[in-house]
């Protein structure tokens, strides 16, 4: 008999009852949307934490280790996706260019190690992925960013860092929507 360890056995399950729920989305359906924060100190299960698909239904997945741990199903407003669209399909979102917003952000940093003279490390990364397909500008794009929320804080003068935190403190309250129903 092989003794498969706990953690593994728990990412086995998780990831084929979210692959079944995944195939089980109707074909009339397209992905607008698939979100997922991750951290270095928690394990992540390779199940996307957020799908938004352009019918409106939502699907939310909060991993094993959260208090509310299991997978949601939600309908947005109409309103609520015509929001959700315009702020995916803002500049900012849709034509996000890491290497520019980097080579800003560096340029910023080094400013502001020159002016005060301080240095700044994150010891534990935050890890912000977002794969955003609206049908705009060709292809589902993918945008990652580590440290998403402290970068913007920190350099409030990028304005397209601003908005990906903008917009992914928007996905934050999607995976806390008052209508979620968990699944069997």
């Amino acid at each position: 008999m092989v003794k498969i360890p706990g953690l593994l056995l728990l990412t086995i399950l998780g990831c084929s009852a979210w692959l079944s729920a995944a195939m089980a989305a109707s074909d009339s359906e397209q992905e607008l949307l698939r979100y997922t924060q991750t951290h270095d100190m928690i394990a992540f299960d390779g199940i996307p934490m957020l799908q938004v698909f352009d019918s409106g239904r939502v699907r939310v997945h909060l991993p094993a280790w959260k208090k509310n741990s299991g997978d949601y199903e939600y309908f947005l407003s109409a309103a609520e996706l015509k929001m959700l669209k315009e702020r995916l399909e803002n500049p900012s979102v849709a034509d996000f260019d890491k290497a520019a917003v980097e080579r800003d952000l560096h340029a910023a940093e080094a400013t502001a190690r020159a002016r005060s003279g301080q240095l700044f490390a994150i010891s534990d990364n935050t890890y912000t992925h977002m794969t955003v397909n609206t049908g705009i500008n060709g292809p589902a794009r993918d945008i990652a960013w580590t440290n998403l929320q402290n970068d913007a804080q920190r350099h409030s003068e990028l304005k397209d860092l601003v908005e990906l935190a903008d917009t992914e403190r928007l996905l934050q309250q999607l995976l806390h929507h008052p209508k979620m129903k968990k699944l069997d």
